[in-house]
This record gives C-alpha cells, structure tokens and sequence, in this order.
C-alpha cells in the first residue's frame, strides 16, 4: 500500500499550470476553466516532481503523517507542497485517499506569468475489484484560489469542485488528452461556472484565452 499511495502521489503531481497571452483573459468557457482548475491543483514541472518526491520518502522513512517543503521556481519566488496522509483508509480493497496544498508565492514558471495563492486537493481512488476488469475512478476534490499576472491575468477559484475521471486515463503531462465529469463552481474574472455532472473533454497544456 505505501508503495502504490507513492507512486500514485507522484502521478497526481506531475503537471502544472502554463499560460500565455498579452494580458489577457482565461477563456474557453467551462472547459478552459475546468482545465485552469486542475492544472492549478498540480505542482509544476520536474522540481515539483523531485520536491513532492522527497516529501514522500521523508513521511514513509519517519512514519509521519504530513510532510511539507519548498522549492524555488525557475524564475522567481517559490512553490511549497504540503502532503497529508493522515487521511489514508486501508480498510476497503481499492480504495485509498490523501491530500495536498500546492501553494505559489510569487512563482514565475515561464518567465511570463507570476502565480500566487493556494489550491488544496483530495485525491480519493475509488476500484471496484468484485468483477473481472475492475475499474478505478480518481477523485479531485478542490478548493482554493490562484492568481496569474502577466502576459494573463485572471484567477481561479473553486470551490467545493469535484472532479471525476478513470485512472487508468489520468495523466497530467503536457499534451495528455483528460475526460471528466465535474460537479462543483469554478470562478474567474469574467465568469462563474456552475457545474452538474457536466462530462468535460480538454488536452493538458496552453491555457485558452479571450
């Protein structure tokens, strides 16, 4: 279990938020803010990576519960990634659930764009092993709020939003194409978006723009 909860942890973890745009607005309607949300809920690139690694092998090594550290962006300010697993139930086959806060401050990842604020995510997975070809369905719950400024500027707010997508499908590399189903508020400066079981489709990467 603590080898499937690391592995899965590195996965949830290895995308982040890119955008660009001359001082524009998100766009895309409810998919471009479905997509800001859940890059925002992801540390970013492969600092984060190594970061939320070490987390790890510091909370497996110790025995603790919740681990955190910072790391510096590429261009300016930071990222700190904290990681709770006190949340963890072993008691149910395939199923398992953590937490983490991926908080900016001041962090430029491109040079472009500076990121500030705090999303805060449970990841829960959910299997059904009764049957021959179990299904395993990942969770995002998010809250939080992160601003972007600079070639755009907008933010993100979500509140109570939960995200529903196979983990066999999840992959939160740049490029990677996501199918999920949303239920929940997503805000940005221009437009609040209320979601009921809305099946979303969009590709990991470049934020939309208005």
């Amino acid at each position: 279990m603590k080898r499937f909860v690391r592995l899965t942890l590195l996965s949830a973890v290895a995308a982040g938020l890119a955008a660009c745009g001359g001082g524009a607005k998100l766009g895309g309607g409810k998919e471009g803010a479905a997509q800001a949300a859940f890059q925002a809920s992801q540390p970013v690139g492969s600092f984060a990576e190594k970061s939320q690694q070490r987390l790890i092998d510091q909370a497996l090594a110790s025995g603790a519960l919740s681990v955190s550290a910072a790391e510096p962006c590429p261009h300016g300010g930071e990222i700190k990634v904290a990681v709770d697993l006190s949340d963890i139930i072993n008691g149910e086959p395939g199923y398992v659930r953590f937490a983490y806060d991926a908080t900016y401050d001041a962090c430029n990842m491109d040079g472009k764009n500076e990121y500030n604020g705090t999303m805060k995510t449970t990841v829960t997975f959910e299997g059904d092993t009764s049957t021959t070809g179990a299904s395993v369905n990942l969770i995002y719950k998010l809250d939080g709020k992160l601003t972007v400024e600079g070639e755009i500027n907008d933010f993100v707010d979500a509140d109570n939003l939960t995200m529903t997508l196979s983990a066999t499908a999840n992959s939160a590399t740049e490029g990677a194409s996501v199918n999920m189903t949303l239920n929940g508020t997503i805000q940005t400066s221009s437009e609040t978006h209320v979601y009921t079981n809305d099946a979303i489709d969009f590709t990991v990467g470049e934020l939309p723009t208005t």
